[in-house]
């Protein structure tokens, strides 16, 4: 180093020292290093940057240990972005230092410090080789949750489909953020292993994990990794579903079978000729039932309504709360035709607080036919077998899942009575007027209060309208 190099490192202009800690670098001769070790304490971190930058010039295993030190004083910047570019330069300091700075590298990895872990991973990751691999895969278990999450990253990098063992145990870790940047990391991996260690964590119980997992997937694009796509239709809540059919746009791949059919069709809005699938376009219509196009939202739900399967009601039935008046009539319509099946829902929305909830729903209501459903639900409550018991009638049922289904189906006639018995037609009425209590009796127990359902008030409506009809 020349005389005037040594005075320019010492000066007390910044700019003045940080090119003189460039060009030592550029001439990258080991000499250098001793001369680059005091800037490394520099106040200003674009000096400390700099001089880390040039130690990785030197490409010698001389200049890892002061690189790891530059490290762990860079805590004590006072600017957290000047941190955070040392560390940088560190990472790619240690990575052209390569295999010759390892061990200073993998001894590193047991330091106290964490920002010094972290910064000794993403130099393996760029070093690579087996011994930096195995390194990494040990790192996964760190006790800190970002050591692991660098571990994971910096091994998927290095490793490739070899680095999928030691993701599956960060993917199966208690720590979410652990396992969303597996399920990020795994995404780089277009393995079968791969897919089969993400597929879990769609049904994870951290959102983000979640939504990791689904982009991963997509990432992936394989047979193996659009199956796993589709089965996750299957499950989740109605956002799970959205995102899920999302990523399925993202990509282009060929259905294979009828489920896979009926989702391609649904995501790209094709609704009837998803429905033409069947029983295996459910999902994929629900799905689509949370798409941000009203449009679309009414296809769907339309589409539901034909196929007539009664496990979409509940799903239908949320777009009674739909901010587009078409949509709602469209959920109207269809869980109408799907017949008495879809009563719950239907009748369950009826006790909303909002107009426009119960205004879908009457007419759903109104469309299946007041009498239709009065009927349905008068013969839910004769289940059982005729008796009499001190000169009263009753229904007598044995298990506890009958009595329960009865009592569902008084509160669902009762609702019906309170907001529509002015339609019911007077058959159905009589039938109504007809019903008699319904009571639980199980061998070796004495029946209770909570074993009998009361029919009177229903017996009592029934009959107050048809003499306010006059019969």
């Amino acid at each position: 180093m020349g005389l005037f190099t040594s005075f320019q490192l010492k000066s007390r202009d910044t700019e003045t020292r940080r090119r003189a800690a460039r060009s030592l670098g550029v001439r990258g001769k080991t000499s250098a290093i001793a001369s680059l070790q005091p800037l490394l304490d520099d106040p200003e971190w674009t000096v400390r940057q700099a001089a880390v930058e040039s130690l990785g010039l030197v490409a010698d295993a001389a200049a890892g240990p002061p690189v790891l030190m530059a490290v762990r004083s860079a805590d004590q910047l006072a600017d957290p972005e000047g941190a955070a570019a040392v560390r940088a330069a560190a990472v790619e300091a240690l990575g052209r230092i390569g295999s010759a700075g390892l061990p200073a590298v993998l001894e590193a990895l047991t330091d106290r410090h964490a920002r010094l872990r972290e910064t000794a991973i993403g130099a393996l990751g760029a070093i690579g080789g087996t011994e930096a691999v195995s390194a990494l895969s040990r790192m996964v278990d760190d006790d800190r949750s970002s050591v692991r999450q660098a571990a994971v990253s910096a091994l998927a990098r290095a490793a490739g489909a070899t680095a999928v063992p030691a993701l599956k145990r960060a993917i199966g870790h208690r720590d979410p953020a652990t396992r969303r940047t597996a399920a990020e990391a795994l995404a780089t991996v277009r393995d079968g292993a791969a897919v089969d260690a993400v597929r879990g964590a769609l049904a994870d119980g951290d959102r983000q994990v979640r939504e990791a997992a689904v982009r991963a997937l997509a990432s992936i694009a394989t047979t193996d990794a659009v199956s796993a796509l589709v089965e996750g239709l299957h499950a989740g809540d109605r956002e799970a579903k959205a995102a899920i059919a999302a990523s399925l746009r993202s990509f282009e791949w060929a259905p294979r079978d009828a489920a896979e059919r009926a989702v391609h069709a649904a995501i790209h809005g094709r609704f009837e000729e998803a429905a033409a699938q069947g029983a295996a376009a459910v999902e994929p219509l629900v799905a689509a039932l949370a798409d941000r196009d009203p449009d679309a939202r009414r296809g769907a739900v339309s589409a539901l309504g034909r196929l007539g399967q009664a496990r979409a009601a509940a799903a239908m039935a949320a777009l009674y709360r739909d901010t587009d008046a078409r949509v709602r009539d469209a959920a109207a319509d269809a869980l109408a035709a799907i017949g008495p099946d879809a009563l719950d829902a239907i009748l369950e929305a009826l006790r909303d607080r909002a107009n426009p909830v119960r205004a879908a729903a009457a007419r759903s209501l109104s469309a299946l036919g007041e009498g239709r459903v009065a009927t349905t639900l008068a013969a839910r409550l004769g289940a059982g077998r005729a008796a009499q018991h001190g000169g009263t009638d009753l229904r007598i049922v044995s298990t506890r899942d009958e009595l329960d289904g009865a009592r569902q189906a008084a509160d669902a006639l009762g609702t019906l009575l309170r907001h529509g018995i002015a339609k019911v037609p007077v058959d159905s009425l009589r039938a109504v007027a007809g019903l008699t209590d319904v009571l639980l009796l199980e061998a070796g127990r004495v029946p209770d209060g909570s074993d009998r359902i009361e029919a009177d008030e229903l017996r009592q409506a029934a009959q107050d309208e048809l003499r306010r009809r006059g019969l």
